[in-house]
């Protein structure tokens, strides 16, 4: 126990030492900088003591302060009453060593707003079926909300920005979509502008224009028909059936009577001020029309009247499509034309003529494709008897005859048989039973029955009529 004695009293008297050596009267220690000032430190209270008022002046604002002097990011600064000196922490100065190591970071930019896309041709969703449905309710869009942008949805698009006064550009935007939301005006209703008086055209009463006719007078009476909607096309001055179909839509809405004849009556009334106008044309003149022509008034001219004798089921909508392209050949087929599903002025002539027969009509008088029958193997006379031909290096068809050998008779027999017009033996010898089987095959397809496999009968017997581009 002794030891820890000692070691305690010793513990005691370091503490005594230490404890003495560290007190400091507050109010007389003075010091002085390097200038030779003598600095007084307030005496500061202990944390028993009550809060006394700031002992720091109130500087005189006519007295300029001292600049201060800089000690270790401290300020002294003199105040007048008492020499009592305040310290405050200034910023450190900063020189260009210091700055260049000083990074600022940037400052914090508001995300930009993710841009609007806008709905157009070929959009689809529930966003385009909003905007149709808008359209719709307007009065705009005619057609169904499906959800799908197409061309009936971008005209109404049109429409409606255009009566806003909005870009016409068809393309649904920000600004478009702001006015669908708060649009409350409806769809003015179309008008059909009154068409103008033409300069009557010089002509004497004894004028009868009929189909068959030509000339300058038949291209007039076509441009007056065609400004007034009973015609569409081009006028060529050739009175053919499909004028004649045009004279007679515009007498029977303008005449007393209808007979296809254009005399002096009917003519003084199409080129009067009094001629009404009408949106359902009658016939088509001066064009050729075939799978993606942009002629859509006329496409829809001819649907409509390939519909009326049963050879097309689609929609009447100006678009000539693989479906209008069908209906085309078996127009042609049923009416003794060549079927190449291009509506040429003959094909047209035939179409609005009193003699166009219908699809029933067609079919009831059609010649029935030929069943096989089983003949006798033909045989081929010896090889030398025939003259071998190959494919046109160039890709065009050879022109098969009788006499002829090789692997394209051979091709074209594989063909016919598959078809049941050829029942003999695929061998590449163009004999009578292939000669036969061709010449069936044109008869059934509306082709040149001559017993020859040119271009027009290879590529409907092998590709199943015109392919386009072919």
């Amino acid at each position: 126990m002794k030891p820890v004695r000692i070691a305690f009293a010793a513990l005691l008297i370091a503490l005594a030492l230490i404890l003495s050596g560290c007190y400091v009267e507050p109010n007389n220690i003075n010091a002085s900088n390097q200038n030779g000032n003598t600095y007084n430190f307030p005496e500061i209270p202990s944390a028993t003591d009550t809060a006394a008022p700031s002992r720091e002046a109130t500087p005189d604002p006519t007295d300029t302060p001292d600049q201060g002097i800089l000690i270790n990011n401290l300020t002294e600064t003199a105040t007048p009453a008492g020499n009592v000196l305040t310290w405050t922490v200034a910023p450190l100065p900063v020189n260009s060593a210091s700055a260049s190591s000083v990074v600022t970071p940037p400052p914090s930019s508001a995300p930009s707003p993710t841009p609007q896309t806008s709905l157009k041709l070929g959009s689809q969703g529930p966003e385009v079926r909003t905007v149709q449905q808008k359209l719709k309710e307007l009065g705009f869009l005619k057609g169904s909300v499906d959800g799908d942008f197409g061309a009936a949805t971008e005209k109404a698009v049109k429409d409606f920005q255009k009566q806003y006064g909005l870009t016409v550009d068809g393309k649904v935007g920000p600004a478009t979509m702001a006015k669908l939301a708060t649009a409350r005006q409806t769809a003015k209703p179309a008008v059909t502008p009154t068409p103008k008086p033409t300069a009557t055209p010089s002509y004497n009463t004894n004028t009868y224009l009929r189909n068959g006719n030509n000339g300058k007078q038949v291209s007039q009476m076509q441009e007056r028909l065609i400004s007034l909607g009973y015609l569409v096309g081009k006028a060529n001055g050739k009175f053919d059936n499909a004028t004649e179909a045009g004279v007679i839509a515009f007498q029977r809405r303008n005449t007393s009577y209808a007979d296809g004849v254009a005399g002096p009556e009917t003519l003084s009334t199409l080129y009067s001020k009094k001629a009404s106008k009408t949106s359902t044309a009658a016939g088509i003149v001066g064009l050729s029309l075939k799978e993606g022509s942009k002629e859509t008034a006329a496409v829809r001219v001819l649907q409509r009247k390939l519909k009326s004798l049963g050879y097309y089921s689609g929609s009447v909508d100006g678009s000539f499509g693989s479906g209008t392209t069908d209906a085309v050949k078996a127009f042609q087929r049923g009416n003794g034309l060549t079927a190449d599903g291009v509506a040429g002025g003959g094909t047209l002539n035939k179409l609005f003529s009193s003699s166009a027969k219908t699809a029933r009509a067609a079919a009831a008088t059609a010649t029935p494709r030929p069943s096989p029958t089983l003949r006798p193997t033909e045989t081929p006379l010896p090889p030398n008897v025939y003259v071998r031909v190959t494919t046109a290096p160039s890709g065009f068809y050879a022109t098969l005859r009788r006499g002829m050998s090789g692997t394209p008779v051979e091709e074209m027999q594989r063909a016919l048989k598959s078809q049941g017009y050829y029942t003999g033996v695929a061998d590449g010898y163009f004999g009578e039973s292939t000669e036969n089987a061709v010449k069936s095959f044109q008869r059934y397809n509306g082709l040149q029955v001559d017993g020859v496999a040119g271009p027009a009968t290879l590529r409907t017997l092998l590709y199943g009529e015109y392919p386009p581009g072919s």
